[in-house]
């Protein structure tokens, strides 16, 4: 009796043992589980339910899926870094180089109408190099100055192409109403008028002020092409933008410096370039001194006239003599300022002098036409498009 007592304790006791070792075992096996959990962030992650959190935005592509042709997604415009693009989006977004899609050509390149996401127009501007390497320099120099130039009146660029080997593409915002060359012609639907055009010429004063100064710190840039037919609109009356950088020089803040490729337009280009194969931030001056002389007379800056000679040839001497009596375009009957149109041609022929030296800086011609055109400036920036009939400025 006693022996079998005994056996039932000892077979207890080990009973009592062995379900305690494996409750230890399990309780172990459980505790490694979970700090192998707390170390996974991935598994901690599988089993922890995530926050209600919305949803990361995807970044966007140039591109969608399924491209529609001349569809180009750019996100917020100007404002965003501009996007690189392969050459297949930019035949994508051309409509496979589209003849009936073309706006413009230069010596170079061809300028196609696209649209963006959300219907916004914008203009490719498609270069062909075709083995030449001052074409290829040129859109290199174009591209180099868009990817670091923000300036309000300076046409921004939304994207580009670069790495194909036989041409590369600019996208741009687009400006439909033309170039000011366009707008001052003789075959314009109606005239430019006067407080728009000295709205558009401080806009562009206070452009090249913004490459002459070195834009964001960089080093000073020279735009080397100047004209009427650079200046783009966007025909709402809201200002004028400049374009076309392939002529630029830049990495100098001296006087002078050689050049390869600026040379100008016809009947914009500086005569002591012309002499010396010098260009300087002054060239720009001249340049734009034509530029104001056009845009009083509403005469083309080469080629018009009888004797088809310059304008600066034509009509220097009598500003000088006679002020703008006669001079102002003539389309404008009465509808302009007499006094700002002699203050604005003053300016002009101090930007036009013989020498670089005695000609202004852009900085200083951009304060005096704020200064001396500023009843015409305001007109224009409160957008006041009517034009001013009924109101004799001559009076």
């Amino acid at each position: 009796m006693d022996v079998a007592m005994a056996l039932a304790v000892v077979f207890f006791c080990l009973l009592l043992l062995s379900s305690a070792a494996v409750a230890f075992l399990l309780l172990r096996h459980c505790l490694a589980a979970l700090r192998r959990r707390t170390a996974d962030p991935e598994s901690a992650a599988a089993v922890r339910p995530h926050p209600a959190q919305p949803p990361e935005e995807e970044p966007a592509a140039i591109l969608p899926a399924e491209p529609e042709p001349k569809l180009l997604l750019v996100t917020a415009l100007a404002k965003e870094a501009p996007r690189k693009m392969t050459w297949g989006e930019v035949e994508a977004l051309t409509g496979g180089f589209d003849e009936a899609a073309v706006v413009g050509r230069g010596g170079s390149s061809t300028v196609y109408l696209a649209r963006l996401w959300g219907g916004s127009p914008a203009a490719v501007k498609v270069h062909r190099w075709c083995g030449g390497e001052r074409r290829l320099r040129a859109f290199r120099q174009e591209l180099d100055l868009l990817l670091r130039l923000r300036h309000p009146h300076i046409v921004a660029l939304l994207a580009y192409s670069d790495e194909h080997e036989e041409g590369g593409a600019l996208v741009l915002e687009y400006l439909a109403g033309g170039t000011l060359a366009d707008r001052l012609s003789g075959g314009a639907a109606s005239p430019l008028p006067w407080h728009q055009r000295m709205r558009i010429v401080h806009d562009v004063a206070g452009a090249l002020e913004h490459l002459h100064e070195g834009p964001d710190g960089a080093p000073p840039v020279v735009h080397g092409d100047v004209s009427a037919s650079n200046v783009l609109l966007d025909g709402r009356g809201l200002g004028a933008w400049l374009c076309d950088l392939g002529s630029a020089c830049e990495g100098f803040s001296a006087a002078v410096a050689p050049t390869r490729a600026a040379v100008g337009s016809p009947g914009y280009a500086d005569p002591f370039f012309l002499r010396t194969g010098l260009v300087s931030k002054k060239s720009d001056v001249y340049s734009f001194g034509v530029l104001l002389l056009e845009a009083i007379t509403g005469s083309p800056a080469a080629g018009s006239g009888p004797d088809g000679g310059n304008l600066t040839a034509r009509m220097l001497p009598r500003v000088r003599t006679e002020g703008v009596d006669g001079l102002v375009d003539s389309r404008l009957g009465d509808d302009y300022d007499v006094e700002e149109a002699g203050d604005v041609a003053r300016i002009a022929v101090e930007c036009v002098a013989a020498q670089p030296g005695l000609r202004p800086t852009m900085a200083q011609v951009r304060a005096a036409i704020a200064e001396k055109a500023a009843r015409s400036i305001a007109i224009a920036a409160a957008g006041d498009d009517h034009k001013l009939h009924g109101s004799n400025f001559s009076t």
